[in-house]
């Protein structure tokens, strides 16, 4: 047979026959005195073998293997001829359908509590109430950074950002929030300082509540090389279209409550010093 004719009644293409002759899983028929493979009726039922092992859900990388179990321990002697074979793809099967039932319920979570898709779950919940308060309004710059900062937040990030929503939720701050955002948008380039200090001032009063929801771990300066790189990045999208005044208020607010942040935890340090009955 011709491979076009093998391939027929295989029901595959000779495109597919030339693949499983690449890879090893077919072997090349001698070519006859006209230069074309001849087929025979064993290249035919291997490629059968090869076509119903794939389709039950065997990769082409494994099913060579697998066929060596099979002709090794022939049906009529133990039954299947390659059990531990059919044993760990049923494991890798399970597997998968785990992990599509896991990729479902997110999607329906997704759907049901309307979160952004492009954002990590836990992190979308925790910023959903800050986006709604923005009213959609964020810049393309802040929506960049958000996406960046999602995918590259750790389980202690994303915890202590739920800390301090829950903690906002508590105090009903989110409305004050929202209005101190909108002050800070609608800041003139030529604000003078000292209203730019005031403001600051006012913003820490407000962060002050919830200030001991935020972990000193998580503002204490980076010295992985990657990671200050990203942080720049991140900081690069956030400032991206400031200007000077917004600029100026924004460093000196994350300046001071990095600084207070830091202190309380050489306070809480200080105190244990003081505490231990053995100092």
């Amino acid at each position: 047979m011709k491979s076009s004719e093998i391939a027929k009644l295989a029901g595959c293409t000779v495109r597919t026959l030339r693949h499983y002759h690449a890879i090893g899983l077919l072997p090349e028929p001698p070519r006859g005195q006209n230069g074309y493979r001849d087929y025979g009726a064993e290249d035919l039922a291997r490629v059968l073998r090869v076509k119903r092992l794939a389709s039950l859900g065997f990769s082409l990388d494994r099913i060579g293997e697998v066929l060596e179990q099979m002709d090794a321990s022939p049906a009529d002697e133990t039954g299947a001829g390659a059990d531990d074979a059919l044993d760990e793809l049923d494991r890798e099967l399970a597997a998968q359908i785990e992990r599509l039932e896991e990729r479902r319920r997110t999607i329906a979570l997704l759907k049901t509590e309307r979160l952004d898709p492009d954002l990590p779950v836990r992190f979308a919940q925790a910023v959903r109430t800050l986006i709604d308060y923005k009213e959609g309004a964020i810049t393309s710059g802040e929506r960049e950074a958000l996406l960046i900062t999602g995918h590259l937040y750790t389980e202690s990030d994303t915890a202590e950002l739920e800390r301090v929503m829950e903690k906002i939720h508590q105090l009903g701050l989110f409305g004050e929030m929202k209005a101190m955002s909108d002050r800070f948008d609608k800041l003139p380039a030529d604000t003078p300082r000292e209203e730019l200090d005031q403001l600051v001032e006012e913003a820490l009063d407000m962060i002050g509540p919830f200030i001991d929801c935020l972990d000193s771990a998580n503002w204490e300066d980076v010295t992985n090389p990657e990671d200050i790189e990203l942080e720049r990045f991140v900081d690069e999208l956030m400032r991206k279209g400031l200007n000077p005044a917004q600029l100026y208020a924004e460093d000196r607010l994350e300046e001071e409550m990095k600084s207070r942040i830091l202190a309380r935890k050489e306070g809480q340090r200080s105190h244990v010093l003081k505490s231990d009955p053995l100092l």
